[in-house]
């Protein structure tokens, strides 16, 4: 199917269920109502259920969001399925991958890479606070055959007497996979514990979190132009792997406690008492160590890249980080959002952060002092900045600095104008700067990384427009020969985001676009990526259940998309294949009774109908037909 073709498709569906919205979007309707409670018109055991991400290191106001009880992401069973989520993949789930669209996004603090598996990595920031009356359960399992996978899910969270809030999440994936030395096994697991005393005046949070990962590394195909060109497909473990003996391994240790005082003072004239601030102290304790082994190896594969001229690669990169972290706050910690007109919220302290890494000798000393402001004015604009500096360690004189404003419209119905503006003045990470393993190895000298993004958007309900723009000065990446360069020329990055779901009675569809420029070669980027999800859905045994028919589509245009160094653990620039240009189409059907809900799915079902250029990274082939058998069970009570 030509570029053409795949584009009109998206359109016309787009377009279709945009005009079904526009004839009756003032429809009562409830099996949707544009809302996520599903699950209570079917089960009169139903409590809601919310939740809310929290930060490590500032108090903010808490927004709430639904749990979605529907049976729409029921058949996205993989992070990497779902709508907002458009990325390049090593093929199957569980291995490592990278969002299409460019972002530059990071936390103050020592770094020594960025972790290649960002949907399926947790670190505390991803961690979810529930807002719940009793307990919410919610179990998951995922089987398809070929190849053999299994998913299991896990989720609880429970409510003590209004006291002590707690949750443990569990997710662990294991993959044959499709060819020869393509083996996945993960597990990532936390728990969160939240208590007060009655008096509020003191509060305490700990969270832990463990990522472990196990993955055979196949390094891709030997010769992608004979798998692109042949006639039909070939057993899939008799094609020819550029590596049979390689291996990685992942595992960390993420430990944040955080222990606070809240002054409070009483107020004779006045009901409710006087608040005065928090002051909170932090602990943090992170290690990572992550291995890399290979042997009886291929000199046709490393022979151009090695620095030395090993038998074997055994390649260990650890390192840890403690840190203290004392502030001062106006925010209230866990409490809501209010609807105050006029309000000044400051927090204002310093980190200290120790960092070991074994295997360059380096033990830093950092003081990180950071600042963050939320203003409302007329009830309506709400303005925020925040600033951190590093003084000390690896990345002394670093600064990150942000601001943000947005106009309500709407906070009933969350619609919002807004603008945001980022600025970075960054040392890249320190994988970037020294490397060292039995194979390969540098040290490096660099300026500092100057990177500016804007953005502004329009959102309200779930639909949400944006306009971001990234301007990248001295920026480091690494390029095809497996080394990092710094690119001293201005790179201009802009783009244009699209999201929206659209319900019209039985029929219901999530759209995600991307448009996307870049001025330099050294970022690679389609022109076009997209994701639609469309389905309809029924209430069948008078009410009781709930029967939904679901397809989804990808797309994205042609581009020199990065390719996979197993290696370093990165993705690297290249400009010799390019991939792209093939549409993804995977039908569904799920059924929900009550609690349970029950899917089967096709996918890649076009798998060969376009004939074998299906890559979103070079070398790696997408999966081939798949069927998929999921199961989810949730208990609110």
């Amino acid at each position: 199917m030509s570029r053409k073709v795949a584009i009109i498709t998206f359109i016309l569906l787009a377009c279709t269920l945009r005009v079904l919205a526009q004839e009756d979007e003032n429809a009562e309707d409830d099996l949707f109502h544009h809302t996520i409670d599903s699950a209570m018109a079917i089960s009169p055991l139903y409590l809601p259920t919310s939740y809310t991400e929290l930060g490590s290191v500032f108090f903010k106001p808490i927004d709430y969001k639904v749990i979605d009880t529907t049976t729409d992401l029921i058949a996205q069973h993989d992070p990497l399925e779902q709508t907002q989520n458009i990325c390049q993949s090593l093929g199957i789930g569980g291995q490592a991958h990278k969002f299409v669209n460019f972002n530059f996004s990071k936390e103050p603090g020592f770094a020594l890479f960025s972790v290649p598996y960002p949907l399926y990595f947790k670190e505390q920031e991803d961690l979810k606070y529930y807002k719940l009356k009793s307990a919410y359960t919610n179990l998951g399992f995922t089987y398809s055959v070929i190849p053999t996978l299994y998913m299991l899910t896990a989720q609880h969270a429970q409510n003590i007497r209004d006291k002590v809030n707690y949750a443990i999440n569990i997710r662990g994936l294991t993959s044959e996979g499709y060819y020869t030395n393509q083996r996945t096994r993960n597990i990532v697991a936390d728990a969160l514990i939240h208590y007060e005393i009655p008096s509020q005046i003191y509060g305490f949070k700990a969270s832990y979190i463990v990522n472990f990962y196990n993955l055979q590394e196949n390094g891709g195909l030997v010769s992608m132009t004979d798998f692109v060109q042949q006639d039909s497909l070939s057993p899939t473990k008799s094609y020819n792997m550029k590596l049979y003996n390689a291996s990685s391994r992942l595992l960390t240790h993420d430990l944040l406690f955080q222990q606070y005082v809240n002054i409070i003072t009483k107020n004779k004239r006045k009901e409710k008492d006087n608040y005065w601030g928090t002051f909170m102290h932090s602990f943090r304790f992170k290690q990572q160590s992550i291995n890399y082994n290979d042997y009886n190896l291929d000199t046709n594969y490393y022979g151009t890249v090695f620095s030395l001229s090993p038998d074997t690669i055994k390649d260990t990169t650890s390192f840890y980080t403690l840190s203290n972290t004392l502030q001062w706050s106006s925010f209230k910690p866990l409490k809501e959002e209010t609807n105050e007109r006029y309000f000044v919220h400051f927090t204002g302290g310093i980190t200290y952060e120790y960092t070991r890494y074994s295997q360059a000798n380096y033990i830093g000393h950092a003081f990180i002092p950071f600042a963050q402001i939320h203003t409302r004015l007329f009830s309506v604009m709400d303005i925020h900045g925040r600033i951190f500096y590093t003084l000390g360690g690896y990345q002394n004189n670093d600064l990150n600095a942000r601001a943000s404003v947005s106009w309500a419209i709407s906070r009933k119905h969350r619609h919002f104008l807004g603008a945001e503006i980022d600025y970075y003045f960054r040392t890249p990470d320190y994988l970037y700067t020294y490397f060292f393993s039995n194979a390969k190895h540098w040290r490096n000298e660099w300026k500092k990384q100057n990177i500016l993004h804007f953005s502004a958007f329009w959102e309200r309900e779930g639909y949400k427009a944006e306009f971001s723009y990234f301007m990248l000065h001295n920026y480091v990446a690494i390029d095809s020969t497996w080394e990092p360069h710094s690119i001293d020329k201005y790179i201009n990055v802009i783009q244009v985001h699209l999201f929206a779901p659209i319900y019209v009675k039985g029929f219901g569809a999530k759209i995600n676009i991307w448009l996307q420029y870049a001025n330099n070669k050294a970022v690679q980027v389609p022109i076009f990526a997209g994701k639609l999800d469309a389905f309809y859905r029924l209430n069948i045994f008078k009410n009781k259940a709930k029967l939904q028919f679901g397809v989804a589509l990808a797309y994205n245009t042609n581009y020199y998309a990065d390719a996979y160094c197993p290696m370093l653990h990165s993705f690297y620039n290249q400009e010799n294949v390019k991939v792209g240009n093939y549409l993804y189409f995977d039908p569904s059907i799920a059924i929900q009774v009550q609690r349970i809900g029950l899917y089967f799915k096709v996918t890649h079902v076009l798998c060969g109908a376009m004939k074998y250029r299906y890559f979103t990274t070079p070398d790696y082939p997408m999966e081939n037909r798949q069927f998929v058998l999921g199961l989810t069970w949730r208990f609110f009570d």
